[in-house]
């Protein structure tokens, strides 16, 4: 197990960008994990912080306990939405403010599912997407799926020629897909829109619903079905949302179970949570330094007079490329 200290002291552009937050104090409902858990603690030092467990799976006890030591609790979601502003995750915050009759909710949003529900949501809301923009990009394409490599090789099988499908051709189905073609994968797509499809073709995968394969990768939040997934196919979940087990349990391997529907059998990993989080250390660490340094950033953009819900500005992006370009940050 790395310490925290491998982490903290390799996140140099958040510590560049934190010290000029301008907010008064935040929530943040992100995955409690080690470049989380450096991110509350660098904030905490300019503006009060809130921070809470997203869920049990992808929140890690050494990053909680760091944090601890520290002088940082963690609190209940209830609590933390007093909170004037968030730093948020797949809409968790702003879902619970909104059902507790908060009448406006600023938030900085990190995820496309987050963003979507934002779009819905009846109260007034001052809300900037980080995933819309060039800057996440990095993240989801290019680093996320490294996650996926590091969960799928602690089931200690070889991965070079095995039949995988990726359900889910957004950023990070593709970065999932690039990647397991690069280390000799034959590589499937699947996703729901056409777009997507006619695009996954031109990349040059293989496009089926039904083909038989050995893993099965969701890159979705939207409900799969059973019908996609190959008998004796191992499910490996890769959303921002948990994948539910459908069927009877027959075996429990720890980090894997096999389930039985309507005589077909798969083996879901890690109870369906995002794997390269829940048994992983997540995404690299350069990747979410500039991920959150671009979330600390649009938290000074909510004091601006705007209202709905926006793209991550420029200007932010501008400002994060030229840090990167001009300094040692790597």
């Amino acid at each position: 197990m790395l310490s925290m200290e491998w982490f903290y002291q390799r996140m140099k552009l958040l510590k560049k960008f934190a010290k000029d937050i301008e907010v008064e104090e935040v929530a943040i409902c992100v995955p409690l994990e080690f470049k989380t858990a450096c991110m509350i603690y660098e904030l905490s030092k300019y503006t009060k912080v809130f921070p809470v467990k997203l869920d049990e799976y992808s929140t890690k006890k050494e990053a909680v306990n760091w944090l601890e030591e520290l002088g940082i609790k963690i609190v209940r979601k209830r609590d933390a939405i007093k909170a004037r502003y968030f730093f948020d995750c797949s809409a968790v915050l702003s879902r619970i403010a909104e059902r507790a009759g908060k009448e406006e909710i600023n938030v900085v949003e990190l995820t496309k599912t987050g963003e979507e529900y934002l779009k819905r949501m009846r109260c007034k809301i001052k809300a900037i997407s980080v995933d819309s923009s060039n800057l996440k990009e990095i993240e989801s394409v290019h680093a996320t799926s490294l996650g996926l490599l590091e969960a799928l090789l602690k089931l200690n099988i070889f991965l070079p020629g095995k039949k995988v499908k990726i359900i889910g051709f957004g950023k990070v189905g593709q970065g999932c897909a690039d990647i397991l073609r690069r280390i000799g994968c034959e590589v499937f797509v699947w996703d729901k829109k056409d777009e997507k499809r006619v695009k996954a073709t031109f990349a040059g995968y293989k496009v089926s619903k039904n083909c038989k394969t050995d893993i099965v990768v969701l890159c979705t939040d939207s409900k799969v079905d059973l019908d996609c997934i190959s008998d004796d196919a191992i499910v490996v979940n890769m959303g921002a949302e948990k994948f539910y087990a459908n069927g009877r349990l027959l075996e429990d391997f720890g980090i894997l179970k096999t389930y039985e529907k309507d005589g077909k059998k798969y083996h879901l990993m890690v109870d369906g949570y995002a794997a390269n989080l829940a048994i992983g250390y997540g995404t690299p660490i350069e990747a979410m330094d500039i991920t959150f340094s671009a979330g600390i950033l649009a938290l000074n953009y909510l004091k601006k007079d705007f209202d709905g819900l926006i793209p991550l500005p420029e200007e932010i992006e501008e400002k994060i490329i030229k840090s990167l370009a001009s300094s040692k940050i790597f």
